[in-house]
């Protein structure tokens, strides 16, 4: 339920703020991309150490008492954009976001691992997005309206669901995860762990590239409608509530599909080869209904990708590093998100007469990624095979 919160409170903050940026303090596109490419950075080593926290204090602590600090951050964004003299004070409410919001992540991954087991697990991360979609089909609407009367209003909201968030979390949430009932990680261990393991660096090589092209489809695709085309604000609500809804309609048929077909990692190359399909479709026109069918060939493709990260990552970790091996895998595709930033609207810029074939080159580059995690599924399944040998080995003795 606090993902529905958060998600309906916090959504469109990462919706507008490119705008914010550009409109409203005359950033420039490659300077508004350095910025957002190095919170993503920012963000990337901050779910690091609250990974690797999060396995040695425990899950509930983080979760709680983490967000207090983004009330105060999104209010002080609020008024900076309300009085729009202060970018410094805006850029470090919301580099403060980026950080609070990067503590709490990994915890949130790594409750869902501790309470499922490793069938059940893509069950459990899609049940979590159905709950954030649900939030995020409402939240866009909210803050494209709220744009109209001003900007500054949609995180005046963000601040306000904030606190009933930390309300719910204190009051509902129960520890999953006991660090002294686990062996505990000794320094090193972990960088000695996944680095022995090759198929986990495989797959952290592949998600590098992968946020390359998944960045175009968050705030280059905001800049690229709101300044670029004029599109009205509400456009860009109407298009982030259609991605909600259709989450959480095709969420569970597509998971039904997932569980009895393939293996998670098939499926992350199909879904990525849907957001391939999704970018040629900005190809032909800005009209409303191509911006609906991008959302929704995209959102098929994030019903099959997004669930399978985290149910993949805490699959091939050990039980005491589950939250570690999120941070890990955040840490090194960020730098995809990073370049994706910068390069994306970089490249938007300069074809911005041609735009269609910036979407082609994009859409070009999200195939081969897709034909890489193909490749890999096989070697995927055998990992799954070997583990739960393991597992059934290990209860039978």
């Amino acid at each position: 339920m606090t993902r529905f919160i958060r998600a309906f409170g916090r959504g469109s903050t990462f919706i507008f703020l490119p705008l914010i940026f550009i409109i409203v303090y005359h950033i420039s596109f490659i300077i508004t991309g350095l910025f957002l490419g190095s919170a993503t950075l920012l963000m990337a080593f901050v779910q690091y150490y609250s990974g690797i926290l999060t396995d040695r204090i425990g899950r509930r602590t983080i979760l709680v008492y983490s967000q207090i600090p983004a009330v105060v951050f999104y209010l002080l964004i609020y008024y900076t954009v309300a009085n729009p003299y202060y970018f410094v004070l805006l850029l470090g409410s919301w580099y403060g976001t980026i950080i609070i919001n990067s503590i709490q992540y990994p915890a949130v991954q790594a409750s869902v691992a501790d309470i499922t087991s490793v069938r059940d697990r893509l069950s459990g991360y899609t049940i979590m997005r159905i709950m954030a979609n649900l939030g995020i089909a409402i939240g866009p609407l909210l803050g494209a309206y709220l744009a109209y009367f001003g900007l500054q209003y949609i995180f005046l909201v963000s601040s306000a669901v904030t606190v009933v968030e930390i309300f719910m979390l204190y009051f509902l949430m129960r520890e999953t995860y006991v660090p002294s009932d686990h062996i505990q990680v000794m320094k090193g261990e972990l960088s000695r762990t996944y680095m022995k393991d090759r198929f986990f660096v495989v797959f952290i090589i592949i998600g590098v590239l992968l946020q390359i092209f998944m960045r175009q489809r968050g705030s280059t695709f905001t800049v690229y409608t709101i300044v670029l085309q004029n599109l009205p604000y509400m456009y860009l609500g109407y298009i982030w509530a259609l991605n909600g809804i259709l989450v959480v309609a095709l969420q569970f048929p597509l998971l039904r599909l997932m569980t009895k077909v393939g293996n998670p990692m098939m499926w992350r190359g199909v879904g990525t080869l849907f957001y391939a399909i999704s970018f040629l479709v900005l190809t032909d026109s800005t009209a409303f209904l191509i911006l609906a069918l991008f959302m929704t060939i995209s959102t098929f493709g994030e019903d099959l990708l997004s669930p399978t990260t985290q149910s993949i990552i805490t699959t091939l970790a050990p039980d005491n590093m589950r939250g570690s091996y999120v941070g890990v895998y955040n840490l090194y595709s960020s730098f995809g998100g990073f370049a994706g930033a910068i390069i994306g609207l970089y490249l938007l810029f300069v074809l911005q007469s041609v735009s269609s074939t910036y979407w082609f080159y994009i859409a070009i580059g999200t195939v081969v990624v897709a034909v890489m995690y193909m490749f890999i599924s096989g070697m995927f399944s055998r990992r799954m095979k070997e583990m739960e040998e393991t597992v059934i080995s290990s209860n039978v003795g």
